[in-house]
């Protein structure tokens, strides 16, 4: 009873040039190497990051109009970021002309305030007047 190393034949040790055509042609066959995919990119919106003095005139003549008036809503009718939003807002508060319904540290809803409703619907019935 021989051990089975024995009975195995010596192996045969490749060439280089062997070694090279063998390793080429097993990449080969594997195909392209996968890349990462990059994701799905939103295109950057050029929104405004100040207020120049036409801007701002419009925003606080139309803002207190809006019945519900939310950060994302001043972003989107006006092309404006969310800081500048959120300070617009800020100074609208302070003028009286529009109330939080909805108050909170991260996301809050605003309407118009009572003052400046009233305010609307005197103009509204001087023009149905004229």
């Amino acid at each position: 009873t021989a051990p089975a190393a024995d009975t195995m034949p010596p192996k045969v040790q490749k060439s280089k040039a062997a070694k090279l055509l063998a390793a080429q042609s097993s990449s080969k066959s594997k195909g392209k190497k996968k890349k990462w995919s990059k994701g799905k990119l939103r295109e950057k919106k050029a929104h405004a990051t100040v207020f120049n003095k036409a801007l701002f005139d419009k925003f606080v003549s139309e803002v207190p109009k809006k019945s519900i008036i939310t950060i994302f809503n001043l972003v989107e009718s006006y092309k404006i970021n969310c800081s500048l939003a959120r300070k617009g807002i800020r100074e609208l508060v302070k003028k009286n002309l529009i109330t939080a319904v909805v108050p909170s540290g991260t996301y809050c809803v605003y309407t118009k305030s009572a003052a400046a409703a009233a305010a609307q619907e005197k103009l509204k019935a001087e023009k149905a007047a004229a």
